[in-house]
């Protein structure tokens, strides 16, 4: 019997400033199984545009809050060296504000803290050009 082609991986780059949450992120991704892999990981904005450029992820999952430099300031650098780049924020609390923030900075879904567990659905339509 063959099979087809596996499909071409999707390529995650996680970004949290708390190792805890890239983790649990990281976690989620993997129990997911293929396509899904993760490329690496930063813990903060300016390391997650360095990131960018070196791994060439698929998606990037961004924390919105960051000591460093927040998730919006990270997106545009990113897009800015990426045009196109799709880019999931993580974000506890997201309302109104948040997404049109995320609007602005060009970020192409935003997703709440508290759901977690959506993140490979989320990963995967961006990676298929769908905005969630």
């Amino acid at each position: 019997m063959t099979h087809g082609a596996s499909p071409r991986p999707v390529r995650v780059l996680v970004v949290d400033d708390h190792a805890d949450v890239r983790f649990l992120v990281r976690t989620i991704l993997e129990d997911a199984g293929p396509p899904l892999e993760v490329a690496g990981e930063a813990a903060g904005g300016h390391a997650a545009v360095e990131a960018a450029d070196r791994l060439d992820p698929t998606v990037v999952v961004l924390d919105a809050r960051m000591p460093d430099m927040d998730g919006f300031e990270a997106a545009a650098l990113i897009l800015e060296r990426r045009p196109g780049q799709p880019i999931l924020l993580c974000s506890a609390i997201v309302d109104d504000e948040i997404r049109a923030r995320a609007e602005q900075a060009g970020i192409a879904a935003c997703l709440s803290k508290d759901h977690f567990e959506a993140i490979p659905e989320r990963v995967l339509e961006l990676a298929r050009g769908q905005t969630p």
